[in-house]
């Protein structure tokens, strides 16, 4: 299997369990160490699709979560409510 393969079911599995050990991911896609961390570069630090918890699981995030933090700043500003 190519790299985009091996990412298109990790992301699947992801989103369709939400969370999914290392080990496991490990295991079911038969991954070394080196792989593994190529796939979270890209499912944590390029995508933002997940995040890392603990170093031992990986998290899906949904849209809202993964709204860039200068964007909910802007959009908490625009409902603030109206006063007298």
């Amino acid at each position: 299997m190519t790299f985009d393969e091996i990412l298109t079911q990790v992301l699947e599995l992801l989103q369709r369990e939400g969370r999914v050990s290392y080990r496991a991911l490990k295991r079911r896609f038969s991954l070394d160490n080196e792989y593994l961390e190529d796939l979270k570069a890209e499912l944590i630090d390029a995508k933002r699709l997940a995040v890392d918890e603990g170093g031992r699981v990986l998290v899906w995030i949904d849209e809202e979560t993964r709204q860039e933090p200068e964007n909910r700043g802007k959009e908490e500003k625009h409902h603030k409510p109206f006063r007298l």
